[in-house]
């Protein structure tokens, strides 16, 4: 009858460390595992944040773009339009954008001078996000009441959108976005409308849940007469 060995005392204390550093290893794949996915999650929700602050600031262009041409959300003209509709009411309105600050009211903007980034300004943006100083998405067109709302706005969590409109001169049929008011005989033998020879400079800022989450996009917006 043949016995086997029992093992001896220096083989039975081995298998406690092994046993214990694969339990280590383990634990910290798991960790790295854990972290890797939270990392991940981090990175998409961050990505659908910034995606869902872009289609705010897309909406809030279009928005600029039906308040310009004085029409409504459901593509109706509005009763009044507070943008100029000739050379006169232009130089009224700049007369009065002069005299503030921001150059700025409602909205609708003379041509800014110096830095044209103004969102990388703490302290300007928080000038240029006014209530008299910024155009909130919907507030001259009605898009955030009733069927005509943007399905991004409907929610009480909705983003939130502003936008500027610049009003600059036409020049050579080019975009003077860096000229002055100068020359509006020339101006208005060379752009679509010579009864407006001036085009729009849209700016739209939307900022998303998170904090920093922030995007700015800019259009330009030329009316011809029959608009």
């Amino acid at each position: 009858m043949r016995h086997t060995a029992a093992p001896s005392r220096a083989e039975r204390g081995l298998s406690l460390p092994v046993v214990m550093v694969i339990v280590l290893m383990t634990m910290l794949l798991a960790i790295g595992s854990a972290r890797v996915t939270l990392f991940h999650e981090l990175l998409i929700r961050n990505d659908a944040d910034y995606q869902r602050a872009f289609e705010a600031a897309e909406a809030a262009l279009l928005d600029a773009e039906m308040d310009i041409r004085g029409l409504g959300a459901d593509g109706r003209r509005a009763a009044a339009e507070h943008f100029p509709s000739d050379a006169s009411e232009l130089a009224d309105m700049l007369a009065r954008l002069d005299g503030l600050p921001t150059g700025c009211r409602s909205g609708i903007c003379r041509k800014r001078s110096g830095a044209q980034d103004f969102w990388n300004d703490p302290e300007r943006l928080a000038l240029m996000l006014a209530d008299d100083t910024a155009a909130r998405y919907g507030q001259y067109t009605g898009a955030t009441a009733g069927a005509s709302t943007h399905p991004l706005f409907a929610g009480q969590d909705s983003p939130d959108a502003w936008y500027w409109v610049e009003v600059l001169p036409y020049a050579g049929g080019q975009i003077a976005l860096l000229a002055g008011y100068e020359g509006s005989a020339h101006m208005a033998a060379h752009a679509p409308d010579p009864q407006r020879p001036w085009i729009y400079r849209i700016t739209a800022l939307a900022r998303g849940r998170k904090r920093g989450t922030e995007v700015v996009l800019q259009s330009i917006v030329t009316l011809r007469p029959q608009e």
